[in-house]
């Protein structure tokens, strides 16, 4: 049972109206992590302001995505791991594409660079060894795209806590658990329709 309320769309007022309005007019629904988040309009505010930022990241909407998916599997967010693979195809991935992600393990070394240095400073909490730090330059990353790495994840670890917290009731299919080697975890509707 969720155990920090949503807030209604038709009963909300002011500020949380607003914004509740301009997540429908983006994405066609209104999310009940965003419900949950316009408890606070500052929060929703903010959270918008800065995934609107960030689509502009030069490591790219997908990289991004993917990270995000490592950060809510490694939080083990069920909420964000099935919203994140859910939109995935939107975002232009692939169902192992999707499965990198959440393993944190990619094909494509660059990918998988990035991918394991976003899952290492998730679990050191940011204090990465300079090894850490050497690989993921070394795969061509550089500190402006380190940065937006760090960003995505500490993006991924915000919604993922409030979730977790919340206990956010899923109104997007529930993504499979990752079976080793395995493209199986997109199961979601939106995934499986690409």
């Amino acid at each position: 049972m969720q155990r920090i309320r949503s807030i209604d769309p038709r009963h909300a007022q002011g500020r949380a109206k607003e914004l509740l309005t301009a997540v429908e007019k983006a994405f066609g629904v209104i999310p009940n992590a965003a419900k949950v988040m316009a408890n606070s309009p500052a929060v929703l505010d903010s959270f918008l302001a800065l995934s609107t930022a960030m689509s502009g990241v030069a490591i790219g909407g997908k990289l991004h995505h993917q990270v995000k998916l490592t950060t809510s599997e490694t939080n083990t967010c069920s909420y964000c791991t099935s919203i994140l693979t859910a939109m995935g195809p939107a975002a232009g991935l692939s169902a192992g594409e999707l499965i990198a992600g959440r393993s944190a393990k990619a094909a494509d070394a660059r990918t998988d660079a990035a991918l394991k240095f976003a899952k290492v400073v998730l679990e050191s909490k940011g204090k990465v060894a300079d090894d850490d730090l050497r690989a993921v330059r070394q795969a061509g990353f550089g500190d402006a795209e380190i940065v937006e790495i760090v960003a995505s994840v500490v993006v991924g670890c915000f919604t993922n806590f409030l979730n977790n917290v919340a206990d956010t009731e899923l109104d997007i299919p529930k993504a499979e658990p990752i079976a080793s080697g395995s493209t199986s975890a997109c199961r979601t509707t939106a995934c499986a329709a690409h």
